[in-house]
This record gives structure tokens, sequence and C-alpha cells, in this order.
């Protein structure tokens, strides 16, 4: 069965390197709407750091946004964290199969590191415990009736 996560794909394809010196933290968060409310209506929604270690190498870090919104991430070993310092974050939904989508819930921008707008700086002594607040997908405009030209 082909999984697919929209948006998060080349953020997993990103270089991860094995090796020591990169300087990994744990890390743990939640994602909630404005209002508070934990994104509950992604399941296994992916959230991804993207940082350079102390090693000058690039790392990605994820974690699955679990029924209650948290999230755990892992590097190179399961539940290792993320590189410490800057690190971009995206969050992209679960897509079982991409030939049926299922409907968006949260703004698209968010699936990108270019459009998120969403950091976090991870430190080695921690605790880095984040909450990532994201909107809701806007509904549709509704388009007025072009009023037809008289003329044509």
């Amino acid at each position: 069965m082909r999984h697919l996560v929209r948006g998060a794909s080349f953020g997993m394809a990103v270089l991860v390197v094995s090796g020591c010196g990169a300087g990994f933290a744990p890390v743990r968060g939640k994602v909630v709407y404005p209002d508070g409310t934990p994104v509950t209506d992604m399941p296994n929604a992916q959230v991804v750091f993207e940082g350079v270690g102390a090693d000058g190498k690039g790392y990605s870090a994820a974690g699955t946004l679990d029924a209650d919104g948290h999230f755990v991430l892992t590097t190179e070993k399961t539940g290792d964290g993320a590189v410490a310092g800057k690190n971009k974050v995206l969050i992209a939904p679960y897509i079982p199969n991409p030939e049926q989508p299922p409907p968006k819930v949260m703004d698209p921008r968010f699936e990108s590191f270019a459009t998120s707008g969403l950091e976090a700086e991870v430190t080695a002594s921690g605790p880095n415990d984040f909450t990532f607040v994201v909107e809701r997908v806007k509904p549709p405009v509704a388009k007025k009736d072009a009023k037809k030209d008289p003329k044509k």
C-alpha cells in the first residue's frame, strides 16, 4: 500500500545524515487551532522540523500527530528529537490514498517550510515542548454573478 504525505514528502527526503556531532535534543509538542482546541481531525499528520546541525549538515526530524494532537520527533532513532538550534517547521496531513485525498481541514500554507511561518528554537538542555497554532482552511468565497455586458 502506498502512503503519501503531501507537502512533507520532500521534507522527509531532505538529507538526513548519520553521525556524531549533530547535537540532537528531545522534542515533543502539540498542534492546536487558534481557540486552543487540539488538532484531532488530521489523523497521522506529520510535524517536520528542518535545521542545520553543529556539524554544518542539514537534518530533518518528523513526528506523527496522535489522537490528541501531540507529537514526539525522531531524526535517527525513535524519540531522539531534532537538531539543536533554529528549525523551520511544517505540518502536513497524512494522505493514505492520493487519488481520494481527505477534505482539507488546515490552511495549506502550513504544509510548506516556505509558507508556514512556523519556527522552533531547539535547545540542547531542553525542555523542548512546543505548541504550534494552525488555522483551519478558509471556506471558499462565493462568487457573485457576473453581470453580462448588454453590448455583447
